[in-house]
């Protein structure tokens, strides 16, 4: 038999991956899509993509997926537009995808977002019945919040990756 021992700190340490990565993956997600930041004439900014461009990057495409789907169900469930967990999984697979080319969350986010546009307007506006107006707006917000949560990651992300690379 090859591989590594059985002992219980292997076990310890693979069950507390797998509690971190379903954390990640599924529950952040859906806690964070009830929550909202209302400012200028009820626009809202959405903190669930945060979590969506996390897994992405950390689980790649079948984590940006997963995340993208958990992040989406309270809107699809409670405010009655299902075709947002498609996008929003279109969205963390694309990320995941831009990101293990390009190595960078901003620019990977920004594709991304573009690959799902399509799906946003035209689910939302043919299928949903929401006005055009407040379609563009949506998108406005949502690329603006994008473009935040994927600037505060990166920044978060280069003083973890120096602090990690150092010896001790």
């Amino acid at each position: 038999m090859t591989g590594f021992p059985v002992t219980a700190d292997n076990s310890i340490k693979s069950h507390r991956r797998a509690i971190s990565a379903f954390l990640l993956l599924f529950a952040l997600p859906i806690l964070l899509s009830v929550i909202n930041i209302t400012f200028a004439e009820n626009w809202k900014i959405h903190f669930f993509p945060a979590a969506v461009i996390l897994a992405a990057i950390i689980f790649g495409p079948a984590g940006g997926i997963v995340a993208g789907i958990s992040g989406s169900l309270y809107t699809a469930l409670f405010l009655g537009n299902p075709y947002v967990i498609v996008g929003n999984a279109l969205f963390g697979a694309m990320a995941a995808l831009f990101y293990k080319k390009t190595g960078k969350i901003v620019l990977s986010t920004l594709l991304a977002y573009l690959i799902q546009l399509p799906w946003l307007v035209l689910t939302d506006y043919y299928l949903a019945h929401m006005t055009a107006d407040f379609i563009a707006r949506l998108v406005i917000v949502l690329l603006l919040g994008n473009i935040f949560w994927a600037t505060l990651i990166q920044m978060g992300i280069k003083p973890r990756r120096k602090f990690c690379e150092q010896k001790v």
